[in-house]
């Protein structure tokens, strides 16, 4: 299409549509401006003879998934409420990407569901490993304290055994103090070893009871008691007959 074009009082032209479109964007010529094109009657303002290109639409931005923001925000509080909030973290994260990739496009915020779900995830891990160790350092503890209960029980026993050994040699009498045992090598070590206040000499270990006894005393006669009791308020006694027992700190007389 041949368009001539009148500005100011000054006719020129003709010109294509396109030429004409360009110049009205550039600013050359303005919609007040008239134009003319065989078919018209008489002369037109540019503005409606050549209307402006319609505006591209503008892009909408998907909406962000409200449910992906929650699954985001609980996996993130997940590590401060102590693992509660990695439950939530992990359903509504899944629940987001699924209605995601349904919308067609509509919706977004796949980012925030994902990181969500690893947060979530790892803070459930984190929570169940939380969980193991709590249960098995107690465990353990009890396991370990057990083993020095039964090695020092049986070295009291030892003990019993080297007192009596003594009284054979003085006329039945029971050593005057426990470090007699190690003077006269009736036992071999001056220190016990795990023992229940651990590695001391037996006077700072054991609660000596047998001076001034003789081995035809009573049997049920206590003559070795720990200093210390252990984490159940108990104390390993041990008696003449060499029986060794733990006791309540409060049943030992």
């Amino acid at each position: 299409m041949q368009i001539h074009v009148a500005q100011n009082g000054e006719k020129t032209g003709p010109f294509e549509r396109e030429e004409v479109l360009r110049r009205l964007v550039a600013g050359d010529l303005k919609g007040s401006d008239l134009g003319w094109h065989e078919g018209l009657a008489d002369w037109e303002p540019l503005s409606k003879l050549i209307p402006p290109p319609a505006r591209a639409p503008v892009a909408m931005l998907p909406q962000s998934s409200g449910m992906a923001i929650v699954s985001l925000v609980c996996g993130i509080l997940g590590f401060v409420t102590l693992g509660l909030g990695s439950i939530p973290a992990i359903i509504t994260g899944h629940l987001a990407r699924s209605r995601i990739n349904k919308s067609a496009g509509a919706l977004g915020g796949g980012g925030l569901a994902l990181a969500g779900l690893i947060l979530g995830y790892v803070c459930l891990v984190l929570t169940f490993v939380a969980i193991l160790a709590s249960l098995a350092v107690p465990a353990f503890s009890s396991i370990q304290q057990k083993a020095i209960q039964t090695k020092t029980m049986s070295q009291a026993k030892q003990i019993v055994v080297g007192m009596k050994l003594y009284a054979a040699e003085h006329e039945g009498s029971l050593p005057p103090t426990l470090a007699t045992l190690y003077e006269e090598d009736i036992l071999d070590d001056g220190r016990m070893p795990d023992s229940p206040v651990g590695k001391e000499s037996p006077a700072a270990a054991w609660d000596y009871r047998g001076a001034g006894l003789k081995d035809t005393a009573d049997g049920t006669a206590i003559v070795l008691v720990s200093r210390k009791a252990d984490r159940a308020k108990k104390k390993i006694v041990a008696r003449l007959d060499g029986t060794v027992e733990l006791l309540l700190e409060s049943e030992v007389p």
